[in-house]
């Protein structure tokens, strides 16, 4: 069975792209892909921000980001190490919540270091509370004020939303090609397969869009029935890429 560092690398060569195009296009130091693609994963970083970077990294070689946090998390696992959940850079409190427990379940003559241990977990606990309830009182805030606000400005919410959602995206290929098209908004792919020279394919579109092309050579573009021309490609490879659509 192949590692995650096997995986990694496997698809970045299978792309043609290298370590420091890597690291130019996600940000992350190249130390690091190198150590992912080594399956070591022993760098001076919390395990939250190797999730964030495994996250990123396998994003951009269009892989399944879930997939490998998970084949992280077990190799932590494996390895005698404490997996602590964690999603889109938020701490699950349930470990704080049963390390409590068990600290009040422990006799009396604990440690002063095990005390010292459940008043941090304690104060953190309540600390995200006290967020919790500020962030929630700001969001009631922020809706209880929004009627006002629609009144004065035009057009409305509702009205730009249905206009993207009016917008239509149509592909042609002058010749035969691939192409992607995943929509940020939530992530849905709207089309991916293969298409036949002189074929179109057309999409509704809501909002911003993201293309991976096979040859950005033999696509053309067009919205609402306007040529749109498509900008460089985020990639090192001239006409292999993808490019973002608004």
């Amino acid at each position: 069975m192949q590692t995650i560092g096997e995986k990694l690398e496997e698809a970045r060569k299978r792309k043609g792209i290298s370590i420091r195009e890597a690291a130019e296009t996600t940000k992350i130091r190249g130390d690091y892909l190198q150590k992912f693609e080594a399956n070591s994963f022993d760098i001076d970083l919390p395990p939250l921000y190797i999730r964030g970077f495994l996250r990123s990294y396998t994003r951009y070689l269009e892989l399944d980001p879930d997939r490998f946090v998970n084949d992280y998390n077990a190799l932590l696992a494996s390895e005698g190490k404490p997996a602590r959940r964690e999603s889109h850079g938020r701490v699950d409190f349930g470990e704080t919540a049963r390390a409590l427990e068990t600290s009040e379940a422990a006799p009396a003559g604990r440690s002063a270091q095990e005390k010292a241990l459940m008043v941090k977990f304690g104060l953190l606990a309540g600390g995200a509370v006290i967020v919790l309830v500020i962030i929630i009182l700001l969001v009631n805030v922020l809706f209880s004020r929004s009627p006002a606000k629609s009144a004065q400005t035009a057009p409305p919410p509702a009205t730009t939303v249905q206009a993207e959602a009016s917008q239509t995206l149509t592909l042609t290929a002058s010749d035969a090609t691939r192409v992607k098209v995943v929509q940020d908004l939530d992530g849905v792919v709207l089309f991916n397969g293969a298409l036949a020279r002189g074929e179109s394919k057309s999409i509704k579109k809501l909002g911003s869009l993201r293309i991976t092309v096979e040859d950005r050579t033999k696509l053309r573009l067009e919205v609402n029935g306007r040529k749109y021309d498509i900008p460089p490609l985020q990639s090192a490879n001239t006409n292999y890429g993808f490019f973002q659509i608004d």
